[in-house]
């Protein structure tokens, strides 16, 4: 599973990114659940870590070279710092990947996965 973070648009007090996950095997795969999201500053955490949006999530089947996405929504009515990177959980299974990006460790929600936007 291979992971790309992609900023999305804005809105008054609410940034978004998507959670890609792309299946990069020969077979197709389960996935299901909520990643995890971490904002990093200099390589240390800052803010909560990402917390689900409430949506109920299923299980996907992914095929390869499928994607799927988690949107990542960041409610930005506070002051924190901006992140440098972000450390992101395949849902299900304890990989992490780090990215560039810059959100504001505020109230991080993610979504369940779906079919790319």
């Amino acid at each position: 599973m291979s992971v790309r973070v992609i900023r999305g648009g804005a809105e008054r007090g609410r940034e978004i990114a998507a959670l890609q996950y792309t299946n990069d095997g020969s077979a197709s795969c389960d996935i299901g659940g909520f990643p995890t999201v971490t904002l990093l500053l200099h390589g240390a955490a800052i803010g909560a870590r990402s917390q689900p949006s409430g949506r109920a999530a299923k299980t996907l089947t992914v095929k390869p070279s499928e994607t799927v996405e988690s949107l990542l929504s960041d409610y930005s009515t506070c002051q924190a710092p901006l992140s440098d990177n972000v450390r992101v959980t395949v849902p299900g299974k304890s990989t992490a990947v780090v990215r560039p990006i810059q959100l504001r460790a505020c109230t991080l929600r993610v979504d369940p996965l779906g079919p790319p936007a």
